[in-house]
């Protein structure tokens, strides 16, 4: 009987301390989805500050207007209405874009660059700095994509988009009416005919025809000529300079 008693008791002790081990590592792990969530809110949802202070925050970190530099240069910010990917206004009274200060001149220079060539043509600036919280938003909004794809449409914000520094612009070229150019696909297509990397491809398909190439290599050639490089998933987005050199040199705009 001492022998049976002794046993039972031994293992109603090791139930015991078996539950109370899954207990605390089911609290541990219920703390760390509380933490990471924590994490992400304060990093997005949080830093939604007031549309209409948007523009004088950015004065205040000594981001520069563009066309204060250069008044040839156009603005159409994509994020400020709803005519975007997102169907959404996320940067509600902005309607100039702002860079940082050595970006604007490069992006000036571009213009220069476009204006000897052809006085009619203008840059058509469609998103300049990009505060991190629409960076989120806008990568959310592709949750349904695998993160490793995601990340060739949208910067991953926990990494910071060089567009989150001040440093990256996406644009088009118009003519003196404002109207954009043909570049066989839209601004912020998903799909790869808007890939500089398979213009060739979809030439041969015939999906892109030589005048749209010709006007994407255009663009590329007066931004290139500013010190500008482009993405090879993106027509229409380039960085003044690496994401490394952006964090070395700037604040993230939150």
């Amino acid at each position: 009987m001492l022998e049976k008693f002794i046993r039972n008791s031994a293992i109603s002790l090791i139930v015991v301390v078996i539950a109370t081990s899954c207990s605390s590592e089911n609290t541990q792990n219920s703390a760390n989805v509380k933490t990471a969530a924590v994490e992400h809110d304060s990093l997005s949802q949080k830093q939604q500050f007031p549309k209409d202070t948007l523009e004088q925050r950015l004065i205040n970190l000594g981001l520069v207007d563009v066309q204060a530099l250069n008044p040839d240069i156009f603005v159409d910010l994509k994020y400020s209405s709803e005519d975007n990917f997102m169907k959404t206004n996320v940067y509600g009274k902005l309607k100039k874009a702002y860079l940082q200060k050595e970006i604007a001149e490069m992006l000036s220079q571009a213009q220069k660059e476009l204006t000897k060539k052809n006085r009619a043509l203008h840059l058509l600036v469609y998103d300049a700095v990009r505060p991190r919280w629409v960076q989120y938003k806008m990568w959310d909004l592709l949750d349904t994509i695998p993160v490793f794809r995601r990340s060739k449409f949208v910067s991953n914000p926990r990494n910071g988009s060089v567009h989150n520094y001040g440093a990256a612009i996406d644009l088009t070229i118009c003519d003196q009416n404002g109207k954009p150019f043909d570049m066989g696909a839209k601004f912020d297509e998903p799909r790869e005919i808007a890939y500089p990397s398979k213009e060739q491809h979809f030439f041969e398909l015939g999906l892109l025809n030589k005048e749209q190439i010709q006007n994407r290599k255009l663009l590329r050639q007066v931004m290139k000529l500013a010190g500008f490089y482009n993405l090879d998933t993106e027509w229409w987005h380039f960085n003044g300079m690496t994401r490394n050199a952006a964090k070395e040199r700037y604040e993230i705009i939150p």
